[in-house]
């Protein structure tokens, strides 16, 4: 498997739109909870910026946004904060663990960046 640190920063590479993030957070503790998609990649199958690059997705789920902070006035930049189950060492379903999350993402581009922190 991918081994890497467990501070490290993951590329957001797609993600949901803005009403979505706030439903989910609104919805947080509730039995049913909003499902949050984000494509994370976990490594490059090439160095990032070769047009060839393809990137190796993250297992992520159960993700529960917590908190929710407007980085600027764009409205679109927003820092998030919550709970996941991921798998950060392999891409392997049955790997994931649960974490703490630290994500930076623009609503716009659907992009940003995210690092993890266990419980």
């Amino acid at each position: 498997g991918i081994r890497m640190d467990i501070n490290s920063t993951f590329d957001i590479i797609n993600g949901p739109n803005k009403e979505t993030i706030f439903d989910a957070c609104k919805y947080a503790y509730a039995i049913v909870r909003v499902p949050i998609d984000f494509t994370i990649a976990i490594d490059y199958t090439q160095p990032s910026g070769d047009p060839k690059t393809t990137y190796i997705p993250m297992t992520i789920k159960e993700v529960q946004i917590t908190t929710i902070e407007y980085e600027d006035t764009t409205g679109e930049s927003l820092n998030l904060r919550g709970d996941c189950k991921a798998s950060l060492y392999s891409i392997t379903d049955g790997d994931c663990s649960s974490y703490r999350f630290n994500a930076h993402y623009n609503t716009k581009t659907r992009k940003g960046f995210i690092s993890f922190l266990s419980h």
